[in-house]
């Protein structure tokens, strides 16, 4: 094969491969353009925990979005609905050691924390933030 037909065959290749990865991550993003919920919820107190059930599945978003607490113990449950998808964990930002770990299509994980001082704070999915897969941790005075 001569030089000049490799070089036009190498360069016809990498052009399609680029048409092929700008399509596929197009289709991606229309996915995560979705708008958050704006859906908030107030936790339920059960044995002096605050109770908060989050769900998440294949559109990048957790529903509620917006969670109100107290001061006090926090359980999070992160139930990712059976549609199939990445999985998803949550974090308290600036809070490390408040996360729920990696939560596969159709299963469900729990987290236990303090809630931290009264304010407004954002929670996320370490994997997926990019998308805007975030949401606001409310924290009422007592």
């Amino acid at each position: 094969m001569n030089l000049r037909l490799r070089t036009a065959l190498v360069a016809g290749a990498a052009t399609s491969l680029s048409v092929l990865l700008l399509a596929g991550c197009q289709s991606q993003s229309a996915i995560n353009r979705e708008p958050q919920s704006n859906v908030s919820y107030s936790a339920t107190v059960t044995d002096g925990v605050q109770n908060v059930v989050i769900t998440t599945d294949n559109k990048y978003r957790f529903t509620p979005d917006v969670i109100t607490v107290h001061p006090g113990k926090v359980r999070i449950t992160l139930k990712h609905l059976p549609t199939g998808g990445a999985p998803h964990d949550w974090q308290l930002q600036g809070f490390p050691a408040d996360f729920v770990p990696l939560t596969q299509s159709g299963q469900t994980n729990t987290a236990e924390f303090i809630a931290p001082a009264p304010g407004r704070y954002q929670f996320v999915c370490t994997i997926h933030v990019v998308q805007g897969q975030t949401g606001t941790l409310v924290v009422l005075p007592n």
